[in-house]
């Protein structure tokens, strides 16, 4: 999977990880077709919270190789505490950041989160 978010969107997707902290300590990222999840439970199972991303909110968004019929699914499960300092300054990212690449890759176990700021700057950050 690999999706593309505007600088505009980083924001709202960042406000969409804090939301789902407060929930559980755990992010499971499962793209769809029909978008991509971004589901939490929180730790005695007694809440959930899921936010639904169209594909018409990524720039770009594509789930790989994989047959859409395929009934193989990339998910990941991320924990919350290594990804939430990427989204804590959320006016500097709006100012600074032109877009961030997701990308997740089934033959690795690896998400990438990169984001292309102002200047030329890159950030690569492995979950």
């Amino acid at each position: 999977m690999k999706c593309v978010i505007e600088g505009k969107n980083v924001k709202v997707f960042g406000r969409a990880v804090q939301a789902l902290s407060r929930v559980g300590d755990e992010l499971w990222l499962d793209p769809t077709v029909k978008g991509l999840a971004l589901r939490s439970v929180s730790s005695a199972q007694s809440a959930y919270a899921c936010f639904i991303f169209s594909p018409l909110f990524f720039q770009q968004y594509s789930l790989g190789g994989a047959p859409k019929q395929s009934s193989e699914t990339v998910k990941c499960k991320l924990l919350l505490k290594s990804l939430l300092p990427l989204f804590r300054c959320l006016t500097s990212i709006e100012r600074n950041v032109e877009c961030c690449q997701i990308s997740v890759s089934a033959s690795s176990d690896w998400v990438v989160f990169q984001f292309f700021c102002r200047h030329g700057k890159k950030i690569n950050y492995l979950c």
